[in-house]
């Protein structure tokens, strides 16, 4: 549902105002090597339900999860998986990395 979608521009605001949470980068490996917010950590959308432990581990202290992905497809899938799975509020950041290059870091690499 929408209500789990938020902006990029919502999303810097969190992080400038250093709320603590978990942003889960589900695009693949190769992807992520390219690059990369700070902070991330990477898990690709097909492996989220085998890494569901080490997934609560990380927010063993009840922290919300924000998904990103390229375009933000992806992402709202392993939001909707996330969100039936664990107690965490989960997220999914609306039009993935190229928004956030659009709306938020022109300087951010596209690829």
């Amino acid at each position: 549902s929408s209500d789990f979608n938020i902006s990029c521009k919502e999303y810097e605001m969190i992080r400038k105002e250093g709320k603590p949470h978990l942003l889960l980068d589900v695009r693949v490996k190769r992807q992520y090597e390219m690059c990369s917010l700070s902070g991330s950590v990477n898990i690709e959308l097909g492996k989220i339900e085998s890494n569901l432990d080490s997934i609560e581990t990380l927010c063993i202290d009840g922290k919300p999860i924000y998904c990103i992905c390229r375009r933000g497809v992806a992402s709202v899938e392993a939001t909707r998986q996330l969100s039936e799975k664990i107690n965490n509020e989960v997220y999914n950041i609306a039009g993935g990395y190229d928004s956030w290059v659009a709306e938020v870091d022109p300087s951010f690499p596209k690829y």
